[in-house]
């Protein structure tokens, strides 16, 4: 039975506060001063309640959970993985002797962990997401976790059919849906301490888990080679690469190409008042960097400026002209689960999240195969368009 730590007796607040900062060695303080500034929020999964960190609070990484039963089980969250901006000094700086190259996959950053003798999947900001748990308990063998319940698989859902990322990968393609996991870290679940890459590829292989193979290891003195790596990810429209000592002692660090940057710009200017500024300013700083890096001729630089250009203003417009006809900014997802049932508890959670979506469709297509369209709208470019289309001023 899970203790009630959380009602109107505020004795039972205090209670928790002392529990929870022996359990997570948080001093009492941070912890309190971390829920007055909503830096901690309660959720709750299959009757189980957690609160999830917003934010990171000490060494308390962003995106751990903390079940709110006798024990306070908690999962860490995933460290934040810093970027290099000139890569040269960076590889210089940071790493010394082999370096695994892992390419950087564009998708959602998920922990699958065993907690309660339950499977679950957590998203990166620490949200026990019903639509990833089944389908990671579909298609990946969790008999990993049966064996090895102190750790967990950190890695990353990829593909079209996914609620939150939806970017094509051929690899990914299954009978009905795109979409695919890959395990690019196995990390205790309490301490966040890695495996190595051999033993995590050992003991991966050894459960047929799909997981980011590296692309090389190389010396960290071959910078040219590690720019043929990135360009030839860039001509396929890749995200990048992480960049990891092999024994998983130093922290990594990534880095991601001009595609990205440009295609991660075209999204956010397609609903340019709620994702536009905090997705330009860093983006167009890389491009910068990169582009002194590369050394390139005037020529080149002019290319690149054009093509930043083109993604910042002709999804822009095109959201524009779309609103002037009366629709609304809206991002479409096509989505498949097992039943009806699993698409009404999937939609229940994104109202916990307070997502503003429409339903577009819904549909059983085999007996059982209900596939739905979710659009995730965006108010604030719908609102803010109309009015400047109104002739409001800015």
């Amino acid at each position: 039975m899970d203790k009630t730590y959380f009602s109107e007796d505020i004795l039972n607040f205090e209670e928790f506060i002392i529990d929870a900062s022996k359990k997570l060695n948080i001093d009492e303080d941070t912890l309190k001063n971390g829920f007055k500034r909503k830096l901690i929020t309660k959720y709750e999964y299959n009757g189980r309640k957690y609160l999830c960190f917003k934010k990171k609070l000490k060494h308390i990484e962003r995106g751990t959970i903390l079940f709110l039963n006798d024990n306070l089980d908690f999962i860490i969250g995933y460290p934040k993985i810093r970027r290099a901006m000139v890569l040269e000094s960076s590889v210089k700086k940071y790493f010394n002797g082999k370096i695994a190259v892992e390419e950087k996959l564009d998708g959602y950053n998920i922990r699958i962990v065993k907690m309660h003798d339950e499977i679950i999947a957590i998203t990166r900001g620490g949200k026990i997401c019903p639509f990833t748990t089944k389908k990671v308990k579909k298609y990946l063998n969790t008999k990993f976790l049966d064996d090895f319940p102190e750790l967990m698989l950190c890695g990353e859902m990829v593909g079209l059919n996914n609620p939150y990322v939806n970017h094509y990968y051929p690899e990914a393609d299954r009978t009905y849906e795109n979409l695919g996991f890959y395990i690019f870290d196995v990390r205790n679940k309490k301490t966040n301490l890695a495996l190595s890459i051999y033993e995590k590829e050992k003991i991966l292989d050894e459960y047929n888990i799909p997981y980011v193979k590296p692309i090389k290891i190389i010396d960290s003195n071959e910078i040219d080679e590690l720019w043929n790596i990135l360009d030839d990810l860039n001509e396929n429209h890749r995200e990048g690469v992480v960049l990891k000592d092999p024994e998983m002692i130093k922290n990594p660090i990534k880095y991601t190409t001009h595609s990205t940057q440009c295609g991660d710009l075209s999204i956010a200017f397609s609903y340019v008042y709620d994702l536009g500024i905090d997705f330009m300013f860093s983006r167009l700083v890389r491009e910068g960097y990169q582009s002194f890096e590369k050394c390139e001729s005037e020529e080149e630089r002019k290319k690149r400026a054009h093509e930043l250009g083109e993604s910042i203003l002709l999804p822009m417009v095109e959201t524009i002209t779309e609103i002037s006809k009366e629709s609304v900014a809206k991002e479409c997802f096509e989505l498949y689960f097992d039943s009806e049932e699993e698409f009404i508890e999937f939609i229940n959670y994104l109202k916990t999240m307070h997502i503003n979506f429409a339903v577009e469709s819904r549909e059983y297509i085999k007996k059982d195969i209900f596939k739905a369209k979710i659009n995730r709208i965006y108010n604030s470019t719908s609102d803010k368009i109309k009015s400047h289309l109104d002739g409001n001023l800015w």
